[in-house]
């Protein structure tokens, strides 16, 4: 039987290929919690973070864009509350420079219906 409500941890190092930081399983909705970026380097990096309807979704929709986090600094990658990703919708991030940021989100799946 599928569990109702699952609370998850997502980590993820952000380079500058995109890559797909969270994709919610069919059947559940994922609600973003908290998503925190912190830019562990010397300098600068800045940010993209996309939310696709599905992974066949190639544009996308900008939540951040070209988001500059200063270095030794961290950043929300969501303000003013919880952002809602549908069954088999993905979060993808990708930086303007290799593996200065890390991502952490907290993450709620819901059983859909």
């Amino acid at each position: 039987m599928p569990e109702l409500n699952v609370f998850k941890t997502e980590t993820e190092t952000i380079d500058t290929t995109v890559k797909t930081v969270y994709t919610a399983p069919p059947n559940y909705t994922g609600i973003i919690i908290s998503s925190q970026i912190t830019n562990a380097s010397d300098s600068d990096t800045s940010v993209t973070f996309t939310y696709h309807d599905s992974a066949g979704d190639s544009t996308g929709i900008e939540l951040l864009s070209q988001f500059d986090i200063p270095a030794r600094d961290t950043a929300a990658a969501q303000s003013g509350g919880k952002l809602i990703v549908a069954a088999n919708g993905q979060l993808k991030m990708t930086a303007d420079k290799d593996n200065n940021l890390k991502l952490v989100m907290g993450i709620l799946e819901s059983l859909n219906g």
